[in-house]
């Protein structure tokens, strides 16, 4: 009986120091190789995993909602942890883009506005100008933005000179006319890899530089 606990016991530590253990297969290609489920009640320690330099093609690894973890594969899901979308919006009032409702739901995702441009319509033409409706002398600068409508519940997207207007040049004057507006949305998926925390408020006293508050949690 100890012959047979100290042959057992010496074939255990020449697995541990030189081989490779395979659980459902009897080629295992790492240190220990599992084909099937894995189930842990308690806790999983990696101790010193080192750098992983094979970043394509990696998989990341997600809960379910039955508390299941699979593989996430973007190929498959409707969906992304950081998404980009253009919106395009073609022959928008000269007044810009007032309220436009993307019908994305806030309670999932966060919308922010990356970048923008617009073109003349039909030409594509940058030559664009913007003219104020208050004061010929004055032009506005833009608001530009995505913000949650409480009432929707969703996300919606402004893109407008304040008090003005868009203009184009028609034989040699400019005058008052529609534009393609196009929008760069960055959208990301709410409890995936963001939390939104709450807004921070400044009283800079009419100062130029200051230092704000550290939002909770950093």
């Amino acid at each position: 009986m100890k012959l047979k606990l100290l042959l057992v016991t010496h074939a255990l530590c020449a697995v541990s120091a030189w081989g490779q253990v395979g659980i459902n297969t009897t080629n295992p290609a790492t240190t220990l190789d599992v084909v099937g489920d894995v189930k842990i009640d308690n806790s999983l320690f990696l101790e010193n995993p080192g750098d992983y330099t094979q970043i394509r093609d990696s998989k990341l690894l997600i809960k379910s909602t039955g508390n299941e973890i699979l593989r996430y594969d973007i190929s498959q899901s409707k969906y992304g942890p950081i998404n980009y979308a253009q919106f395009i919006f073609r022959n928008t009032s000269t007044n810009g883009l007032r309220d436009y409702n993307t019908k994305i739901p806030a309670d999932d995702y966060i919308v922010s506005v990356q970048g923008y441009y617009f073109l003349e319509p039909v030409s594509g033409d940058t030559d664009i100008m913007t003219r104020s409706s208050v004061d010929t002398d004055n032009i506005e600068g833009y608001q530009i933005y995505a913000y949650v409508n409480p009432g929707t519940g969703t996300w919606f997207i402004r893109g407008f000179i304040n008090n003005g207007k868009f203009r184009t040049r028609s034989s040699g004057y400019f005058i008052d006319t529609p534009i393609d507006l196009f929008l760069n949305l960055i959208i990301y998926r709410k409890g995936f890899i963001t939390k939104s925390i709450n807004s921070v408020s400044v009283d800079m006293g009419d100062v130029a530089t200051g230092t704000a508050p550290l939002p909770t949690g950093f």
